[in-house]
């Protein structure tokens, strides 16, 4: 059964001891981390949010493993992102760092069942202007997976942009995260993967460079994900990339929960903007 009314939702839903919301499905509990991503000036301008899971015998499970395990069935992964994605936007909306820009990961799948839905009267919808989150603050992350059928996911994405959702193409240069796809989509954003940084900064220029050609040609702005040294950040910069993210930035962690009424109006909360203000990428 694919979870699709708001009460099955909420039953899955509890709070832990941080005031995070958190969620339940099968034997897995679900809780929310994010990761900041920066602009050239080294401010913040919006978080990646990641699930993690922990299996109740097995412990964690990492998530690249079990959205791409032949194991686990179709139901159970569309249903895990679902209810990440209702986790991930309630502890973001109660953070300080609500007004920036959220980066959620959506699997093809979950973007092709999308398209079959009407956007404007979904539970995302609906849950989003309650908590006074603006569409165009989130920025749904097509990971790299393949696609059933690829001309149903770009129409998703499409009915996502004429609904004010900001689109990007995660780990460009992997799998089925390519030139296709993204021409297909036309993303806002285009997520260069990790690898196409590594290969650049030890010489090889080209796969990274066309990837950046290619974002040019969609007028697309640019993260690239990954970087863990100085080095890596400094070759980036040279290059004038839109956006940087990685370990060596910031890591994923939770975000304070702090404000907790129900009416969502965010009062006195200081500079959001001083948060990560001693990771300045200058």
């Amino acid at each position: 059964m694919i979870l699709s009314t708001k009460q099955q939702f909420v039953d899955c839903l509890f709070m832990n001891e941080q005031s995070q919301f958190c969620a339940t499905y099968k034997e897995l509990t679900l809780t929310s981390v994010f990761q900041p991503i920066f602009d050239l000036r080294g401010q913040p301008i919006g978080v990646e949010a990641l699930v993690r899971i922990q299996h109740e015998i097995d412990g964690a499970i990492r998530p690249d493993l079990f959205f791409h395990s032949d194991e686990v069935g179709f139901e159970d992964k569309l249903n895990v992102e679902r209810l990440s994605r209702v986790i991930h936007i309630r502890n973001f909306a109660r953070s300080k760092l609500r007004h920036l820009h959220l980066f959620l990961n959506v699997l093809p799948s979950a973007g092709e069942y999308l398209a079959l839905e009407n956007i404007d009267s979904s539970l995302l919808s609906k849950r989003l202007k309650a908590l006074e989150i603006d569409n165009s603050q989130i920025v749904m992350e097509v990971v790299e997976l393949a696609a059933e059928n690829e001309e149903s996911l770009a129409l998703a994405m499409e009915k996502l942009n004429e609904c004010k959702f900001n689109i990007a193409v995660d780990d460009f240069g992997v799998n089925a995260s390519n030139r296709k796809r993204a021409e297909a989509i036309k993303p806002h954003i285009i997520k260069i993967d990790r690898s196409l940084m590594l290969a650049y900064v030890a010489g090889d220029q080209f796969p990274l460079l066309s990837g950046l050609k290619v974002a040019r040609s969609l007028n697309a702005k640019v993260v690239v994900e990954g970087i863990e040294t100085i080095e890596q950040l400094s070759a980036m910069q040279a290059l004038n990339i839109d956006y940087y993210q990685g370990y060596y930035l910031a890591m994923p962690e939770a975000l304070e929960a702090v404000y907790l009424s129900e009416s969502n109006n965010i009062k006195s909360l200081g500079d959001p903007s001083q948060v990560y203000k001693h990771l300045s990428l200058s």
